[in-house]
């Protein structure tokens, strides 16, 4: 496995355990982490905070950025339905943030991704924008992209 294609992989598990940390200490939130979004906006919830479990998190525009405890940022944007999509600017963030050096260049990451998609683990919901497979539709439901 390329280079590329570890940080996509590394990316994937980072956002899988945050996903399952954050909804396990904020069991208020259901089964889907974009609702930390949608309260926000409901202004149920501060924009930005640490959770119990030392998660840090900041709302903005269509997503979220989360700070695992040990620094490692995993950024995400949701569709309209809740799913958290990724692009290649958001590997880069997560490997940066793990001290990975060289990173690979978004070209080679979003050609890792999409070695995924054929591999049936990803989707790409819209062009750059990937979804883990059971979580993609298309992109252009990105929470608030369309909405003012």
């Amino acid at each position: 496995m390329g280079n590329a294609s570890v940080e996509v992989a590394e990316y994937i598990k980072a956002l899988t355990r945050v996903q399952s940390d954050v909804l396990q200490n904020l069991p208020d939130l259901g089964a889907s982490l974009a609702s930390i979004l949608r309260r926000v906006r409901a202004g149920q919830f501060p924009k930005e905070g640490k959770l119990a479990n030392g998660i840090e998190y900041l709302v903005h525009g269509s997503g979220c950025l989360f700070v695992s405890v040990d620094g490692h940022e995993i950024d995400v944007d949701f569709l309209a339905n809740g799913n958290p999509v990724f692009d290649a600017w958001r590997i880069e963030r997560f490997s940066l943030s793990r001290g990975f050096t060289p990173v690979s260049t978004a070209e080679e990451l979003t050609r890792a991704c999409r070695l995924m998609v054929s591999s049936g683990t990803l989707e790409e919901a819209s062009r750059g924008w990937f979804a883990v497979k059971s979580e993609a539709v298309a992109a252009d439901q990105l929470i608030g992209r369309d909405q003012g």
